[in-house]
């Protein structure tokens, strides 16, 4: 690679370059990040009371950690896509809808699979792997800065168990952010114009000076591929922090041939990642659409997912120390919370206030900024302004991509360069060598009782517990049904990032599929706004018998229902009409909490009609008609009336999911917010009039669509004066659509609308 630079200038002038390679033995060199990763795995054990661990059992099944579980079941069986058949019966689960990049931490946990195909002790090996692989990572880099070996320890322990990280078990590709201070060097490389690349003509010529451009060139080209192919949010973070320091270089030098390597090294993480999405996206080609689908970020989410300043002050929200925690939380409640509660520890923020002071104090005076603190402090400015709350996190979002939402993730970053300042600070010529081991070993104790804490330490006997009778109630269900046996799951819940029914959990739906036989498959998990998964919005969930029909003729054989989803006071447990149909339950959770029933019965009823009868009557379930509306989620006011806002142009989405064209016929009331009279354009495949004129009171309307196979779209568009959506927080809309609803649909025997759906389900306890 062609490389033409401005002379290099020494990252750190003020301390001596150093690092563990060179004089001394191997073991002398290896000293120093071994200790990191031991101290930072310690850390860990104390943090998480991992004496109490055992084999097979997760450290949560709480929040998204079902999720990840079957994600990485899905791993473990080599699935492509992290796709499964064993949830989303009876299409299964396509991943590829849910992409992300992280193919070295799926290679990861492939490795591990090596050892154990067990998904709660793999994922657990794969997050316990993480705090070693970021106590060397900073410490590799806290050298390159030429910090001495004592400080280097401590960046690098202190970094492996930042503030949350023990909680990080939900997100466990988040919690591999071992990735970020490779992205930092190159970030701080490029700002320092230092060398990134060998020249060409050393990488030609023979004999042994080619060997030190090749391993350059090599190390480079690991460390960006590395951090490419890790999650989407650290080669985010990377590229923006790569891209101020182009910018920076660009402004220096005014010379674009110095901007070269750092191009290239941009180019080497962005194009693993691009890659790895776009294979893992072509898995998406043979699916329908039918509705939204999942992980479509909007622009105002970078508001509600970025960070305060405040929350870099404050302590940890779960502190040891009860008063710093008590602080953290009577703050939350006089102020919404950042929703990641981001926290930076003591030793890190005063890191971050050293550096924004030495700067502004020589700034001030008229003194130079010495490089190395310029540099971390130019890239801690930046990463703060896209931390903050409507800071460059929210133009990002308004001009390049909102896709990225979760700034407060740069909390990372930023206590990363507040933790790289301290081991400067603790390196500085003259200090005491004889110092160095005790000031460092008293900062990693204080760091480590500040970031850490044992008492929210997961509760294995209670996880082992919900474990142990999650396996007995599978393969009692098991037992009774055979192999081979399709479970569908009551409430019907949408998947992913839909609000559960009740008192569930996120991703409740999942726990019975993780402790179950292989050859069981469950209903949920099939990816929403896709055929795969919208058929079900379709079943008549209101009413038992012709549900449990309908599921017999689909092939189940099995009904489980999760009763947390009817806790609410308008929700109605559908287990004594299950009993009363279908006799008792198959299978119980010990607290009643799951209950499964055989479909026996009535699958070997659907069995004996004539082959082409059977076949019909499950196209007929499988391949509804569903009508949706684009807007806000739906509502139910006073009377259970289902109602959405939208506009001042709206959607309405016909979805057939067959292989025929259908004629259908959908009703509703339409309101204009302002309240005038007026008129509304309707364009698309429907019969008859065009146009819907309003007036101050609802006006029902009915249209006739045509709709093709797969996705048919109507547009209506109004005139109308955009209004405030009542308790939306600042949303707007122009129109309202209750109660929308089909009345008919060729060569459809199931078909419904989102608002009947959402009319006919428990709602969330939320």
């Amino acid at each position: 690679m062609t490389t033409t630079q401005a002379p290099p200038e020494s990252l750190v002038p003020s301390v001596a370059p150093v690092g563990d390679r060179g004089a001394g033995s191997w073991a002398t060199r290896s000293a120093g990040p071994m200790l990191a990763a031991v101290l930072s795995l310690l850390a860990a054990v104390q943090a998480l009371r991992l004496w109490e661990w055992r084999p097979g059992t997760p450290l949560s099944l709480a929040g998204d950690s079902p999720q990840l579980l079957t994600q990485v079941t899905a791993i473990l069986d080599g699935a492509r896509y992290q796709s499964t058949g064993h949830v989303g019966a009876p299409f299964g689960l396509n991943g590829s809808w849910f992409a992300t990049a992280d193919q070295l931490n799926f290679a990861a946990i492939r490795f591990i699979g090596l050892f154990t195909d067990d998904p709660a002790t793999a994922a657990t090996l794969f997050f316990l792997a993480g705090f070693p692989a970021a106590a060397l990572s900073a410490y590799w880099l806290a050298r390159q800065l030429g910090t001495h070996r004592p400080a280097a320890v401590m960046v690098g322990t202190l970094f492996a168990v930042l503030p949350g990280h023990q909680t990080w078990f939900s997100h466990p590709w988040i919690a591999a952010y071992w990735v970020v201070p490779l992205g930092l060097w190159l970030a701080l490389r490029t700002l320092q114009g230092a060398i990134l690349w060998p020249p060409v003509r050393d990488l030609r010529q023979p004999g042994p000076g080619r060997r030190p451009a090749v391993l350059l060139a090599l190390r480079t080209v690991l460390v960006a591929v590395a951090v490419g192919l890790s999650d989407v949010y650290w080669v985010a973070f990377t590229l923006v922090l790569l891209g101020v320091a182009l910018l920076v270089r660009m402004a220096r030098t005014r010379r674009a041939v110095g901007l070269v390597p750092g191009v290239a090294a941009a180019l080497f993480v962005a194009l693993p990642c691009v890659i790895s999405l776009a294979l893992t996206t072509r898995g998406r080609a043979a699916d329908v659409i039918t509705s939204d689908l999942p992980a479509q970020r909007t622009i105002g989410e970078a508001e509600r997912y970025s960070g305060k300043l405040i929350d870099l002050v404050l302590p940890w929200y779960e502190h040891r120390f009860e008063p710093f925690s008590f602080l953290t939380t009577a703050y939350g409640y006089a102020a919404p919370p950042s929703v990641e509660h981001p926290a930076l520890g003591i030793v890190a923020l005063v890191g971050v206030t050293g550096l924004l002071w030495v700067t502004v104090r020589n700034l001030a005076s008229g003194h130079r900024v010495p490089a190395a603190l310029g540099s971390l402090t130019a890239l801690l400015l930046v990463a703060l302004a896209f931390y903050t709350k409507g800071g460059l996190g929210s133009l990002f979002a308004l001009f390049v991509t909102p896709q990225i939402r979760t700034w407060s993730r740069l909390v990372v970053v930023i206590g990363l360069l507040g933790l790289l300042a301290v081991g400067l600070w603790a390196s500085r010529p003259g200090r005491s060598r004889g110092a160095a081991w005790p000031l460092a070993a008293g900062l990693i104790l204080l760091g480590v009782l500040d970031q850490t804490n044992p008492g929210v330490a997961p509760d294995y006997t209670a996880l082992r517990a919900t474990q142990q009778d999650l396996t007995r109630f599978t393969s009692d269900l098991r037992a009774a049904t055979g192999p081979g046996c399709a479970v569908f799951q009551l409430p019907v819940t949408r998947f992913p990032e839909e609000p559960p029914a009740g008192a569930m959990g996120d991703y409740d739906h999942f726990l019975p599929s993780l402790a179950s036989p292989k050859d069981l498959a469950w209903s949920y998990g099939a990816m929403r706004g896709t055929s795969r998964a919208d058929w079900q919005l379709a079943l008549p969930v209101g009413d038992t018998p012709a549900l449990l029909d309908d599921l017999a003729a689909a092939g189940f054989c099995a009904v489980e229902v999760d009763r947390a989803g009817y806790s609410t006071a308008t929700a109605t447990d559908p287990t004594a009409d299950l009993t009363k149909a279908l006799g008792p339950a198959t299978a119980q959770t010990r607290d009643g909490g799951l209950t499964a029933y055989s479909l026996a019965p009535l699958r070997d009823a659907a069995r004996a009609r004539p082959a082409a009868e059977q076949a019909t009557r499950r196209d007929d379930v499988l391949r509804p008609t569903l009508v949706t509306l684009g807007g806000s989620l739906v509502d139910l006011d006073g009377d259970g009336v289902p109602r959405q806002w939208t506009g001042p142009t709206a959607d309405l989405r016909v979805a057939t999911m067959g292989s025929a064209a259908r004629t259908v016929t959908v009703s509703f009331d339409l309101v204009a917010l302002d309240g005038k009279p007026g008129e509304v354009t309707v364009t698309g495949p429907v019969q008859g009039s065009t146009t819907i004129s309003l007036t101050d009171a609802p006006t029902h309307v009915v249209l006739t669509i045509d709709a093709a196979p797969g996705l048919s779209t109507v547009t209506l568009t109004s005139a109308a004066e955009v209004t405030a959506i009542p308790g939306e927080d600042g949303a707007v809309a122009s129109l309202r659509f209750d109660n929308l609803r089909v009345e008919s649909a060729t060569g459809s025997a199931n078909a419904t609308t989102g608002q009947q759906f959402a009319a006919d389900s428990p709602p969330s306890g939320r």
